[in-house]
This record gives structure tokens, C-alpha cells and sequence, in this order.
């Protein structure tokens, strides 16, 4: 990747990269910035975006050092996988901010389940493909009187790179007499990613709350699935309006009714992959 064939890319036209027609329209202006490496895109874009960077500014790198994903862990960024961040500045309570992350997971999930991967999300911030790993978001803000005035989102996504057996790469899923050209270079994956985290975060906005999740819960993995919450066994049943995991208890006896439910915050359960 260079930055010039990073430019080419994004100038595509939204259609082949997987854009909704709604949203076909869109001309983001950003500011781009590449490098071969860096220890983490989101570090160093939230310094940006702190030395007076407008919204837009991306920074994508081949390979970071010390990337980071949810909780602090490790994110490894060997070549040929993608890793970048954007930055935003949306002006939203606080109490919003989780949405920052459902909506650029479901963005860019959308953009490559429109290009034919069978792409969906994982609560809260991963993308999936036949149950495993393919990529994640970690959204940083900065807040300033209860507001989030600047965001940094991140994203790391498996492209051409080795994955683990938990993990899935953009490379495995592509059936060459079937997938579009746009999904065999990196830059495009780029482009594809950037766009949809736009897309993501402008149909949360239009849609609301309350529509967005219903979008959201169509491409949700974790529907159905089984969990241990406190000893009792649960069901994830989707997304509360706060953007916790909802789940319902299982009843303890046969033919005894259960329809409590419960909110989990994230990082209390760990929903798992398959290897």
C-alpha cells in the first residue's frame, strides 16, 4: 500500500465499495495518512486530533507495535492485515458513546456482506464470519463537559495476513469466480472500511436509537446464544437501548416459565469464538 493508491481507492465510487443505495451519495472528506509503522494507530491519531487534526483525519499503517484492542489487550498487526483509525467529532452525551462502536462495527460489517462475505457482528465490537474473528473497533473518546467531542476509532482487520484458528482473514472468505475485484487489494479494503464506518455512524444518527438496533440485531451472531450469567444459564435475546447485551434467564424447572431478563455491561461475559 502507498499513500497514493490509498487515495485512488476512497475516490471509488460508493457502489463498489459496498455502500447502502441510501447512502450512495456520500463524499467524505478525509484527510489521509499512511505509514509503514507505528506502534498504535489510535495513540497516535488521538494525538492528532488533540494538536487541532479536523474530523476525517485517518491514519492507516502497514504494521503497528503495540496495537491494542478492547480491555487493553494485545492486537497483533503483522503485515498484510489492515490497521487504521479515523477520527470524528460528533458532539454526543456521553451516555451515547456506546453506539460509537455498535455503529462502526455494523458500518463496515454491512459494506462487506453487500460484496457478498457472510460478514456479521459480535457484540460489542467485532466482526465474524463463520464464527470466527475477522476484525474488531476500539472507539476512544475525549470528553469535555459530559460530551464526546472528539472520537478516535480504530479498526483492525484480518486482510491477507496468518490468523490464529479462532480467526478468519478477508483471503479465506473470497471465492474467486464469485467476489467482486474490490476485496483482492489491501488499499481497497481500506476504502471499503472507511466507508463503512461512515455508513455506520450516519445511519445511526438518521435512523435513531431505537431503528438502528433493529438494523443492528439483523446481522447480530450471538442470537440464541447460551451463556452462564451468575450461575444461571441465559440467552442472548439482542442489544438494550443502552448498548449492553440483553439477556433472559432459563427457567430452572421444566414446564416453569422464565421471561426475566437482564442487561450485561461489556467485558462481564465473554461471548467466545470457535477454533
Amino acid at each position: 500500500m502507498t499513500l497514493e493508491r490509498l487515495r485512488q481507492a476512497v475516490a471509488q465510487p460508493p457502489e463498489t465499495l459496498g455502500i447502502m443505495p441510501r447512502y450512495r451519495a456520500l463524499r467524505p472528506r478525509f484527510c489521509l495518512h499512511w505509514v509503514e509503522q507505528i506502534d498504535s494507530t489510535n495513540r497516535a491519531l488521538a494525538d492528532m486530533m488533540a494538536a487541532g487534526a479536523p474530523a476525517g483525519t485517518v491514519l492507516v499503517a502497514a504494521t503497528q507495535q503495540a496495537g491494542r484492542g478492547q480491555w487493553g489487550r494485545q492486537w497483533e498487526s503483522s503485515l498484510g492485515g489492515l490497521y487504521l483509525s479515523l477520527g470524528l467529532k460528533p458532539d454526543l452525551p456521553a451516555c451515547r458513546s456506546p453506539y460509537l462502536t455498535l455503529a462502526s462495527t455494523w458500518g463496515v460489517a454491512t459494506s462487506l456482506a453487500n460484496l457478498g462475505l457472510p460478514v456479521q457482528v459480535k457484540w460489542p465490537n467485532d466482526l465474524v464470519a463463520k464464527g470466527k474473528k475477522l476484525g474488531g473497533v476500539l472507539a476512544e473518546t475525549h470528553l469535555e463537559n459530559g460530551r464526546v467531542q472528539t472520537v478516535v476509532v480504530g479498526l483492525g482487520l484480518n486482510g491477507f495476513n496468518p490468523v490464529p484458528a479462532t480467526g478468519i482473514s478477508v483471503q479465506q472468505l473470497i471465492q474467486p469466480e464469485s467476489s467482486p475485484a474490490v476485496l483482492n487489494t489491501l488499499e481497497n479494503l481500506a476504502a471499503i472500511a472507511l466507508y463503512g464506518l461512515m455508513q455506520g455512524y450516519l445511519h445511526w444518527q438518521s435512523q435513531g436509537d431505537d431503528a438502528f438496533l433493529v438494523d443492528y440485531h439483523a446481522c447480530l451472531a450471538n442470537l440464541g446464544q447460551g451463556l452462564t450469567v451468575g450461575g444461571r444459564a441465559t440467552e442472548v435475546v439482542g442489544v438494550a437501548l443502552s448498548g449492553n447485551l440483553r439477556v433472559r434467564l432459563k427457567p430452572l424447572h421444566e414446564n416453569v416459565p422464565a421471561d426475566k431478563t437482564l442487561e450485561i455491561e461489556p467485558g462481564e461475559v465473554t461471548l467466545g469464538y470457535n477454533a
